[in-house]
């Protein structure tokens, strides 16, 4: 696994959205913390280090061949194919739109994605991936009524950073399968839940119109 640790690295080191290998390393560490002793560890870390591989924010589509050879060149053992063709496209929330049927080892590298999205480090991510890629303000009262109707929405539609809170990290917990998983969820969930409340005061006290600030209710159960 040290060659594919290393190829990993190497082509996500300079990833400035949030899914640098940084991101990823955290999510092949928790995807262990959060397995069972019975689960193939081994395969765990190999799918969660191939995780952002299928996302389309970060990858071009390839084809079968193309990254079959790809598996092949970062010396990814070949009993994993076809799990693997299988696994990757079903990891990921995409915009909480579509849930599918995940394998035991799709559903650990998923809430293992999605906690490295809740929390103190989730909330630096989100306006890091804001900052770099979507240049979005963090809170512009214009785009406060911005609403998703699709994936492709949720991809393009311009809004503020704040508004990946309520599309996104304060649903996760609700999205979480996984015993262990769920325990650390609640934890960064009420992290996230009290930066949210934060935000809108400090605001509110500075001038600014929040009238449109999310219901924290909402979001407690």
């Amino acid at each position: 696994m040290n060659h594919l640790t290393h190829s990993i690295q190497q082509k996500y080191l300079s990833e400035k959205s949030g899914h640098a290998f940084d991101h990823i390393l955290r999510v092949a560490h928790l995807a262990q913390k959060i397995a069972e002793k019975t689960d193939d560890l081994d395969y765990l870390w190999t799918l969660a280090l191939l995780h952002e591989e299928f996302d389309d924010k970060l990858n071009q589509t390839q084809s079968h061949n193309t990254f079959i050879q790809q598996l092949q060149d970062w010396q990814v053992p070949e009993t994993y194919f076809d799990n693997l063709l299988h696994d990757l496209p079903t990891i990921g929330f995409k915009g909480g739109f579509t849930v599918p049927e995940r394998s035991r080892a799709a559903q650990l590298v998923t809430d293992a994605d999605m906690l490295d999205a809740i929390g103190a480090i989730g909330i630096a991510r989100t306006f890091q991936y804001n900052g770099q890629v979507k240049h979005s303000p963090f809170y512009d009262p214009n785009l406060a009524d911005v609403t998703l109707h699709s994936l492709d929405d949720y991809r393009t539609k311009q809004r503020n950073a704040i508004a990946h809170f309520d599309e996104k990290l304060l649903r996760l917990k609700s999205f979480i399968q996984t015993e262990k998983a769920k325990v650390i969820a609640e934890q960064r969930h009420q992290r996230t839940l009290q930066f949210v409340s934060d935000f809108f005061d400090e605001l509110e006290e500075s001038g600014v119109d929040v009238s449109l600030r999310f219901d924290k209710q909402y979001y407690e159960n």
